[in-house]
C-alpha cells in the first residue's frame, strides 16, 4: 500500500522568510454559482505578488502565501522534479513587485512558479473515514461543502487521517484530490528529492495523521 503525505510551505515554523501578503495581478473574479452561491474566483496565468514588509534573511525554495492557498516553488524545485519524472501539468510565473524588504536583494531571488492544483486532480478522498460530516458537492460548480460545526467537533475529538482511496489514485507523485485543488499530496519520492537536493521550506506530513501530522525533518 502506497504511503501518502500532505505537502505545503513551512513558513509558519521558519522565521526570517518572505511572505506573500497580497496578489496584485492574476487573481481573477469568477462568476457566482447560481445553485450554491459560491464566488468562483480563481488564479490565472502569471501572478504579481506583494511581500509583507518584515525582516527576512533568505529566499526559500517554497514561498508562503497568505493571499491565496497555492503551492509556490522555485525554478530549482521544478528542475529537480522534471529531471526525476515528477509531472507538473501547469505552472505559472510569480513576479514579486515593489516595495521589497530592505535587507534582502530581490535580484537574488530565484524564479518562482505557482502550481495549479486543478490540473493535478488524481485521487478521491474517503470523507467519512477522514472525519468529515455531511459532505456534498454542488451539482453545478462541484464545490465541496460539509457541516462545518460537526466536522470541527469530530476532527478535534481524535486524530483523523486523510484517507486517500488508493484505487482512484492515478500514480502522480504530486497530486490533489476532491478535498480541494489547494491541498496538495505527494509520495515519498518528493521527500527524498527535497532531502537529496536540499530544497528548503517544504512541510511534509503523513496523510494518515491528518491535520495533526508532525512535519518530517527531511534536511
Amino acid at each position: 500500500m502506497t504511503k501518502f503525505y500532505s505537502v505545503r510551505h513551512n513558513s509558519f515554523n521558519n522565521d526570517g522568510l518572505p511572505w506573500i501578503q497580497s496578489i496584485v495581478s492574476g487573481l481573477e473574479d469568477g462568476p457566482t454559482c447560481t445553485t450554491c452561491g459560491v464566488n468562483l474566483d480563481y488564479t490565472s496565468g502569471d501572478l504579481q505578488v506583494l511581500l509583507e514588509i518584515k525582516k527576512v534573511e533568505l529566499w526559500p525554495d517554497v514561498l508562503g502565501c497568505g493571499a491565496w492557498s497555492v503551492l509556490i516553488v522555485s525554478g530549482r524545485v521544478l528542475e529537480v522534479w522534471e529531471s526525476h519524472d515528477v509531472i507538473v501539468s501547469s505552472a505559472g510565473k510569480v513576479q514579486i513587485v515593489p516595495p521589497y524588504p530592505a535587507n534582502l536583494a530581490v535580484d537574488e531571488a530565484p524564479a518562482y512558479f505557482w502550481i495549479n492544483g486543478e490540473s493535478l486532480l488524481d485521487a478521491r478522498l474517503n470523507f467519512d473515514a477522514s472525519g468529515f460530516v455531511g459532505v456534498e458537492f454542488c451539482p453545478e460548480c462541484r464545490t465541496r461543502s460539509d457541516d462545518i460545526g460537526a466536522t470541527y467537533d469530530k476532527q478535534h475529538s481524535a486524530v483523523w487521517p486523510y484517507v486517500i482511496v488508493e484505487e482512484t489514485w492515478g500514480g502522480r507523485d504530486l497530486f490533489t484530490t476532491d478535498l480541494s485543488p489547494s491541498w496538495y499530496f505527494c509520495t515519498r519520492k518528493l521527500i527524498d528529492l527535497a532531502s537529496k537536493y536540499k530544497l528548503t521550506n517544504f512541510r511534509f506530513a503523513p496523510a494518515d495523521e491528518g491535520d495533526r501530522g508532525s512535519p518530517i525533518q527531511y534536511l
